[in-house]
C-alpha cells in the first residue's frame, strides 16, 4: 500500500489537471446565444425607420445644426413663359427683399422651348439687359407682365418697349438678342442645369440642395433660409 500511494496521489493531481483545463477551455469559448442574435424583421425595420427623425413631416433642406452663414445662396433654373415660374416669381422677391444682402439670388436660363414658343425670346430679352447692367430689371418685367406675352406670335415689340422703360441701348439691345454672346450665355445656363439633372421649372436651390417642390411655400422657404443663417 506504501509503495502504491504516490501513484494514487499522482494520478489525483493529473486528473485535477485535465478537469481545471477543460473547464477554462469552455469558459473561453463565445456564447452562441449573445453572438448569433437573429436578424430583424423587415416590419421591424420598418418600424425603426419610421420612427426615426429622417421621416419626420419636416422640410429635408439641410442639417438640424448648421453652421451660421453670413448669407445664403439661392439659385433658380427658370422659364419666363412657364406659368409656375411666373407664380413663384412674386414670392422670391419678397424674401430677396426681406433678407437683402443676406440672401444672394442667382437665375440661370432653363426655356422649356418644346413646350413654349416664347420662352427663348423672352431669355434672349434679359441676358441681352444684363449685358447693360440691366438683367434684374428686364427679368421683373418679363414675369410681372408674362400673361401679357406668353401667347403673342412675336413678342419682339413687347421687349423693345421695355428695354426702353429700362433705359437700354435699343441699338445694342437688339443686336445681342440676335448674337452669338447671348445663345451662349443660354446655353452654359442650360447645359449646367442638364449636368445637375434639372429639367423641370421652376427648380429652386437652396445652398446647393433643391428645395422639395411639394414644400415650396413662401413661409417654408424663409424657415429654411433662418436656419441657414442662424445654424438652428
Amino acid at each position: 500500500m506504501k509503495r502504491s500511494l504516490p501513484f494514487i496521489i499522482i494520478g489525483g493531481v493529473l486528473v485535477a489537471l485535465l478537469v481545471a483545463g477543460t473547464l477554462m477551455f469552455q469558459s473561453s469559448q463565445p456564447d452562441a446565444t449573445t453572438t448569433a442574435l437573429p436578424a430583424p424583421s423587415p416590419e421591424a425595420t420598418a418600424a425603426t425607420a419610421a420612427a426615426s427623425p429622417a421621416a419626420s413631416d419636416e422640410i429635408a433642406l439641410g442639417p438640424k445644426v448648421a453652421v451660421p452663414k453670413a448669407f445664403v445662396n439661392l439659385e433658380e433654373y427658370g422659364d419666363y413663359q412657364c406659368p409656375p415660374c411666373g407664380n413663384l416669381h412674386p414670392m422670391v422677391s419678397r424674401v430677396k427683399k426681406e433678407f437683402g444682402d443676406k440672401v444672394r439670388l442667382t437665375f440661370y436660363q432653363l426655356p422649356l422651348t418644346q413646350i413654349h414658343k416664347n420662352a427663348m425670346a423672352a431669355a434672349r430679352a434679359a441676358v441681352a439687359a444684363k449685358l447693360q447692367n440691366k438683367f434684374w430689371e428686364m427679368h421683373n418685367r418679363l414675369y410681372d407682365t408674362q400673361t401679357v406675352w406668353a401667347e403673342l406670335e412675336d413678342i419682339q415689340p413687347i421687349v423693345l418697349s421695355y428695354a426702353k422703360e429700362i433705359g437700354l441701348d435699343l441699338d445694342k439691345f437688339k443686336r445681342d438678342m440676335e448674337g452669338r454672346q447671348v445663345a451662349a450665355l443660354i446655353q452654359a445656363d442650360t447645359q449646367r442645369a442638364a449636368s445637375l439633372k434639372y429639367e423641370s421649372t421652376p427648380t429652386l436651390i437652396v445652398e446647393g440642395q433643391e428645395f422639395p417642390t411639394e414644400k415650396l411655400s413662401e413661409d417654408n422657404l424663409r424657415l429654411v433660409i433662418n436656419r441657414f443663417l442662424t445654424g438652428k
